[in-house]
């Protein structure tokens, strides 16, 4: 009967050993980011990229044990913040359509990895890299999150004065303008190629309808200073998009805006 017991024991603790795990700890970006040369890091404290460039982010990933895998995401910054990060500032994004996604499986306890990416030539503005790894016994580390900067000289360039009175780069959040109002927007659009058209336009979200337009005056100029005022339907309400658009002498087009509450 004793040996009996002691078998059991020692059974219990085998089967707790082997389906049971000791590793809890997360893996990390563990780069050295003062020895990179000529690629960057997502421990940087952000990228700046060219539209129509390529981009090699280039990161060491570290566990105790094992690595399981690396998940890179790319998306625009407009109109959202991480728990890991602060929500950057207005920045009139173009081409926020695009994106990248990749996922990757990691062999050992260290491995160093490359995400490439093609900064299409309709990007302008602020992208987030956010990468997420975790190990192999599903331990997740913190996701570590870079800015990724776009500069495009290629495609015209809306400036924002003021909307509202206000300064755009003084907003807390989306705006909040109110039914039947009239909201004064002024700026400045600009292309080196000459603007062949500009226009604004204020639409609802929820079904796509043009709720307010104006054209532009773009008779090839280069730079074109803008005021207009926005006539906010009195029966508006709920998430609008206020729209820019232009195209350029040589056909060249963009858009651009930012999220309206009105209520």
């Amino acid at each position: 009967m004793k040996f009996n017991s002691i078998y059991a024991a020692g059974f219990a603790a085998t089967l707790f050993v082997s389906c049971g795990t000791t590793d809890t700890e997360p893996p990390s970006v563990c780069s050295d980011v003062a020895n990179l040369s000529g690629v960057s890091s997502v421990l940087m404290d952000e990228i700046d990229a060219d539209a129509g460039s390529t981009v090699t982010v280039t990161d060491s990933f570290c566990d105790d044990s094992a690595l399981g895998e690396v998940r890179w995401d790319l998306h625009s910054a407009e109109g959202h913040a991480h728990e890991e990060g602060e929500e950057e500032e207005f920045t009139l994004n173009s081409g926020t359509d695009w994106s990248e996604l990749e996922v990757r499986a990691l062999e050992g306890s260290a491995a160093e990895e490359t995400f490439t990416f093609d900064v299409p030539m309709t990007a302008r503005g602020v992208w987030d890299l956010v990468v997420s790894v975790v190990d192999a016994e599903g331990n997740a580390a913190p996701d570590v999150i870079v800015q990724v900067h776009v500069e495009n000289d290629h495609i015209p360039a809306f400036h924002l004065g003021e909307v509202g009175g206000m300064d755009p780069a003084e907003w807390e959040g989306e705006p909040v303008w109110s039914p039947g109002s009239l909201v004064g927007v002024s700026g400045l659009v600009t292309d080196s190629d000459g603007l062949a058209e500009a226009a604004l336009s204020l639409i609802r979200e929820s079904d796509e309808t043009v709720v307010w337009a104006a054209d532009l005056s773009a008779n090839g100029d280069t730079a074109l200073v803008f005021a207009v005022d926005v006539e906010v339907p009195a029966d508006a309400e709920g998430e609008y998009h206020f729209e820019m658009e232009a195209a350029d002498l040589s056909g060249v087009e963009m858009h651009t805006g930012f999220h309206v509450e009105i209520e």
